[in-house]
């Protein structure tokens, strides 16, 4: 590419112009339980009391004014993108019912982030649907479609300046854990319904693409995709390779591929990634739900930890499994790129900014390489609901004291702030800086030097 370079003498590494930086939330995770809201997950909450405190509020965006002190705080940082997502559970809380102050109070929102300089990137469904689908069968009702149609045709009208759209989060993820296991709801624990579900997931995100096409044929679509690119834990052994594949295609690229035909870009969440260890002896009769990791299914053998840093969920720290996933999503779809979630619950912020540092420098190896990332959006904005993990998890720039609301800017924020605001990565400056203890500096130049030359990170001898 040419509008960006490398400067060695000096280890700074140069975005190109056009290259946008973001944060994300989900409105389920912060808007707290102000307004009317009738969702599956508030269910699952009551049903589950100990997730979530009596005194645990929330960041509480819905309250008016709070979203738009937070924003102002991102876009203080230098940020130009900030993803957010609109609840149908509270423009439709009943069927057939339009809340249209849920549809002001999403406008005001929208309205700030343009205000601020940035642009919105919103997604329509992150995991939440309203009580009502969800007693009708949630993602396995047979009219699921034609009500989600109906819900997309009416936000599209309702927010014409907004030019950029995810149709759904992760649908990987959502089937594997509300249907394929129990961990979220509606909790099926069914392949069969896991089936259903994704062949109306399916449906339902190519109709909205061309809703949203109809309505304004320069908007740009796309989906969010939970990637854990998992590599071979002996890459010699051509079975363990072949394994480790099909796990990769069915817990992830399957979805992509049937959604590809109504794409404009592909969207990358990326946490985290294990080396598997393939093994017909281990085999489950049925699939896992480890909370404490990404959802995957394993049918034979285990994973095995990278030689890594992990976060609070004991995720490891593996930027060079970005790039591989980077790598592998360009050479299978040709399309843009569009880093939509990349953050660690790391409350006391020990690894954050390590963790943003090497996550950025994989991004800029791949653009130095020609792929097509587009953008790269932190998650998250602030500490927010953590799923089932409830607030115990803190993945926040901002962090967020949950009973009192009182808000704190973390200092690997500001590391983010300043590669933003540059459009540069000054290696050495921002180490010295912002990396916390000699050994973890060491190992933050040890990191970026096996990026910059492409060397992938090794497993734990057992």
């Amino acid at each position: 590419m040419d509008d960006y370079e490398q400067m060695d003498d000096n280890e700074i590494l140069v975005f190109p112009t056009n290259f946008k930086f973001g944060s994300s939330v989900a409105a389920f995770q912060v808007e707290g339980n102000s307004g009317e809201r009738k969702a599956d997950w508030d269910i699952f909450l009551k049903n589950n009391p100990h997730i979530v405190k009596q005194d645990e509020k929330g960041p509480q965006w819905w309250k008016e004014g709070v979203a738009e002190k937070d924003l102002t705080t991102m876009a203080d940082l230098g940020l130009k993108i900030q993803r957010i997502s609109i609840e149908w559970a509270r423009i439709e809380p009943e069927k057939g019912f339009i809340n249209h102050d849920a549809i002001k109070r999403y406008r005001q929102i929208v309205k700030k982030i343009f205000s601020l300089g940035m642009s919105p990137l919103v997604t329509l469904n992150h995991y939440v649907l309203p009580e009502w689908v969800a007693k009708e069968g949630s993602w396995e009702s047979p009219n699921i479609v034609k009500y989600y149609h109906r819900y997309v045709e009416l936000i599209v009208a309702e927010f014409p300046e907004v030019t950029h759209w995810l149709t759904l989060n992760e649908p990987n993820v959502s089937i594997i854990m509300g249907y394929v296991t129990n961990y979220f709801p509606p909790q099926r624990n069914s392949l069969f319904a896991a089936i259903r579900a994704s062949k109306n997931m399916i449906d339902a995100h190519k109709r909205a693409y061309h809703t949203i096409k109809n309505a304004n044929p320069n908007a740009k679509v796309g989906v969010a995709y939970d990637f854990r690119w998992d590599r071979a834990a002996n890459p010699s052994d051509p079975i363990e390779r072949l394994y480790t594949s099909m796990v990769n295609y069915f817990g992830e690229l399957w979805y992509v591929d049937a959604m590809i035909g109504t794409s404009d870009f592909i969207g990358c969440n990326f946490y985290t990634g294990y080396f598997i260890n393939f093994n017909p002896m281990k085999f489950k009769l049925k699939f896992p739900s480890d909370k404490h990791r990404m959802a995957k299914t394993l049918i034979f053998g285990e994973e095995e930890q990278p030689d890594a840093y992990q976060s609070d969920f004991g995720w490891p720290i593996v930027p060079d499994f970005l790039l591989n996933t980077l790598h592998i999503l360009h050479h299978s779809y040709k399309l843009p790129i569009l880093i939509t979630e990349n953050g660690i619950a790391d409350r006391h912020d020990k690894h954050r900014a390590f963790f943003i540092l090497t996550h950025l420098v994989a991004v800029w190896r791949a653009l130095r390489e020609g792929i097509p990332v587009r953008h790269y959006i932190h998650w998250s904005t602030v500490d927010n609901l953590e799923w089932a993990e409830g607030y115990t998890k803190k993945f926040g720039l901002i962090e967020v004291d949950q009973i009192t609301g009182a808000r704190k800017l973390r200092k690997s924020a500001h590391l983010y702030e300043e590669i933003a605001k540059s459009g540069k990565i000054d290696i050495d400056h921002l180490i010295e800086k912002y990396i916390e203890g000699d050994e973890q500096k060491e190992k933050a130049n040890e990191v970026i030097r096996k990026l910059l030359r492409g060397e992938l990170s090794r497993r734990i001898k057992r």
